[in-house]
């Protein structure tokens, strides 16, 4: 019934703890240091302590309804985002007392990547506005009025000095300014064809923010400046001499004899395509012309959701050497592409629709999953298919690197695995 709640240890699988939550889990999460899970079912929030099986705490004051919660980087605070984002609670540990921000404009609040702040996009009085807090005593430090039209979402510099803000999905608008308020530059394109921005992803060292649009094409900025160095765009054909290209193979039968073969296993492997120009197939967005008719009502549940156009994801490799891409109208397709050159390096087409794809924390390799019990992986010097064991009844539709990246844990609607890579 979804009220269990299980620790394995990672490395033996074995089971640490188990917990029965007050009702079905719909959100957990794991403090910094490891020592505390948070867990949400319904309007109440229960803490479980990993030092001490038999303590267990139930946050008061939430039956207004809880949309998230997070902790904050010490793992001291709770951070409580309460139904209709009305208001956002932080919870001490310690000391039991609280603090309060209103008006956050949903999940809009981030911790700097030094842990030492906390920003919050709010909405009040029809405008946008910045909020930077201060983590050790929740002091205020700044705020100020954004020129957004309806901010979108925002972004620390990993350096932590800077914070870039964008604006909703029809204006072409980024914005990024320091702690102060004081602002470092704006990116804007007010070409009517180009619209809002899709992603944006600032590199691990900081220096490029990559901006995915509908037009296909990935903006890299140069924060040093605010000028576009470099505009990546998918390209329709790909030549198989001048770029990897990697076609994934199902169901090729090895063996000579008629007996092999019927003991065989599918082989399953990436065919490398160095011979041709490939022409990559671009979902096209269907614009569908309506009956008229004065009888006929919408059913409920049948709407059907808008289809996405253009760059959906957009990943950075730990050293920011190289970025992995993926567009929503080439739903098989993951292209690399190589910053210092400036070029399409790669391109990796599965049989389905890409599900995940992630970084080594580390090193250069790159892990993709379609739904299905495999795992695609690409190093620059190749690329090859991971077949997980048949007793892994996992169809991978999620991956999530360990931080040191020994193992990888694979998720799929209704079990998990951990697998280790020699």
């Amino acid at each position: 019934n979804g009220q269990k709640l299980v620790i394995h240890d990672v490395e033996t699988l074995q089971t640490v703890q188990t917990w029965v939550c007050c009702g079905p889990v719909k959100d957990m999460v794991w403090s910094p240091d490891t020592k505390y899970i948070a867990t949400t079912s319904g309007n109440k929030v229960q803490l479980w302590s990993m030092s001490d099986g038999t303590w267990r705490s139930t946050i008061p004051d939430t039956d207004d309804g809880v949309d998230h919660v997070m902790f904050s980087p010490c793992g001291r605070y709770l951070l409580i985002l309460h139904e209709f984002s009305l208001l956002i609670t932080i919870w001490s540990l310690e000391f039991a007392t609280q603090y309060f921000i209103k008006n956050p404009k949903g999940m809009l609040f981030k911790f700097s990547k030094n842990e030492k702040y906390l920003a919050v996009i709010e909405r009040s009085e029809c405008n946008d506005w910045l909020a930077i807090f201060e983590t050790k005593t929740w002091k205020l430090t700044n705020h100020f009025k954004l020129p957004t039209i309806d901010a979108a979402g925002f972004e620390w510099c990993p350096t932590s000095s800077r914070i870039c803000v964008w604006d909703h999905s029809f204006e072409h608008r980024l914005y990024v300014y320091y702690l102060d308020g004081t602002l470092s530059f704006t990116h804007e394109v007010t070409n009517p064809i180009v619209m809002g921005l899709q992603v944006v992803s600032w590199s691990p060292c900081g220096q490029y923010l990559a901006l995915g649009t509908h037009t296909h094409t990935a903006y890299i900025v140069n924060t040093s400046n605010g000028k576009v160095g470099t505009e990546f765009k998918i390209p329709e054909c790909v030549s198989g001499t001048a770029v990897q290209y990697y076609r994934e193979q199902r169901g090729i039968l090895v063996g000579t004899t008629i007996s092999e073969k019927l003991q065989a296993q599918p082989e399953h492997k990436f065919e490398v395509v160095s011979d041709e120009v490939i022409n990559l197939k671009f979902d096209e967005i269907a614009v569908e012309k309506k009956k008229k008719s004065s009888n006929t009502t919408a059913k409920p549940g049948k709407e059907r959701r808008p289809k996405r156009y253009g760059i959906s994801s957009i990943k950075w490799s730990h050293d920011s050497s190289h970025m992995a891409v993926m567009d929503a109208s080439l739903p098989l397709i993951v292209t690399i592409w190589n910053i210092p050159t400036q070029s399409l390096t790669a391109v990796l087409e599965l049989t389905s629709a890409v599900k995940t794809f992630n970084w080594h924390p580390s090193l250069l390799r790159l892990i993709l999953a379609s739904g299905d019990s495999s795992l695609c992986m690409w190093e620059s010097d190749g690329s090859w298919i991971i077949q997980l064991p048949t007793q892994c009844s996992v169809n991978v539709l999620g991956t999530c690197w360990s931080s040191d990246g020994t193992a990888i844990t694979l998720s799929s609607k209704e079990n998990y695995c951990i697998g280790y890579l020699e």
